[in-house]
């Protein structure tokens, strides 16, 4: 009976202690939803998207999007709009710059496709993004999904700039 008294109040306070900590960490969720309807946290974050937008390309990435194949082209781009978008299952990353998305365009452009309608394909989904204008992202990343005859990981929404800078910092920083 002593032994509980003692070790009672202890396990106790261990367990609140445990209890806090989970509540309160990152991987619950907790933070990254304070962030999302912060608009200075989310201010913040798209400084920091356009600034890595602005990130300059090597000529070794140049010449190979000059010798990729169709497919390649279009995975390459398939790959840019999961930077963008939510989908449950993601294969693939390829970080948004202006020097990429421009080389991208024009490589396309010049480029004879074995079928004419998926260079027009591509050729839509980048040119705003020329602008930086992303806003077609989710129906990109879900027509290119659809023609590759995706059925796991369409895209649901595009992400908010803490959710993306999130994305950015895991898989390209």
């Amino acid at each position: 009976m002593k032994k509980f008294k003692v070790w009672g109040p202890i396990v106790g306070i261990l367990a609140c202690i445990v209890g806090v900590y989970f509540y309160l960490s990152e991987d619950s969720g907790l933070n990254l939803n304070v962030k999302k309807n912060d608009p200075v946290a989310a201010k913040e974050a798209q400084t920091k998207i356009d600034k890595s937008f602005e990130t300059p390309i090597s000529s070794k990435v140049t010449e190979e999007y000059e010798t990729m194949s169709d497919g390649e082209l279009i995975q390459e781009v398939h790959n840019m709009t999961h930077q963008k978008v939510e989908a449950d299952k993601k294969w693939g990353s390829s970080e948004i710059t202006a020097d990429k998305v421009q080389t991208l365009y024009n490589v396309i452009k010049n480029k004879d496709f074995k079928n004419g309608s998926t260079k027009d394909m591509l050729l839509e989904i980048l040119e705003p993004w020329l602008g930086k204008d992303f806003t077609n992202a989710v129906s990109a990343h879900n027509r290119i999904w659809s023609y590759q005859n995706g059925n796991i990981g369409k895209a649901t929404r595009l992400l908010t700039p803490q959710e993306e800078l999130e994305y950015i910092e895991d898989k390209f920083r």
